[in-house]
């Protein structure tokens, strides 16, 4: 296979936050997904805080990486190994006419693909550099480091989500080694 280039995902500095409220923490969503806690999930409802907003970012980065309905049968295509568990929101005043977003959080096996040549500070990555090897036959793939919870996508799947205009996110190019 070729070469290609390796971008991660982050959250745009202008992204809006869904306020969360009821069911929509961090000790039911953590920032870290585990096995263990993806599968005690099940699909559920969530309650937020709608600040008057009609649209949402595609994807959202806090309390746990989630991605919206529009995304998740692309990132299904791009790592078919890849599971979903949705989290529909609701508005905690139960208001008609107040947008219901799905949401979908994705499960993907943490990859070793961090090279010992990145620059971690306090455990998220400065300056992100990736092992080739790690790289090998894949399109999507899910890092982590102590602080740090890494998305990371080929060139390829990368022109895919962007050829959407996804809100939200920006993509910045990584290394390899």
């Amino acid at each position: 296979m070729f070469e290609t280039e390796w971008f991660r995902i982050r959250r745009d500095k202008d992204a809006w936050d869904i306020k969360g409220k009821r069911g929509f923490s961090r000790g039911r969503y953590p920032y870290f997904m585990d096995r263990e806690t993806f599968d005690l999930l099940d699909d559920s409802t969530a309650f937020y805080k709608n600040e008057g907003r009609k649209d949402f970012d595609d994807m959202i980065f806090d309390p746990t990486f989630m991605i919206s309905d529009r995304f998740q049968l692309i990132f299904h295509y791009l790592e078919p190994a890849m599971e979903f568990n949705s989290v529909h929101l609701l508005d905690e005043s139960q208001k008609e006419g107040i947008p219901a977003p799905l949401y979908w959080i994705p499960y993907l096996s943490c990859e070793n693909a961090v090279h010992e040549k990145s620059v971690v500070i306090q455990g998220k990555a400065e300056n992100l550099v990736l092992r080739k090897e790690a790289l090998e036959d894949r399109r999507i793939l899910h890092c982590q480091l102590p602080a740090d919870d890494i998305w990371l996508f080929s060139l390829e799947a990368a022109e895919c989500i962007l050829r959407r205009a996804p809100q939200g996110i920006v993509m910045e190019k990584v290394s390899k080694e």
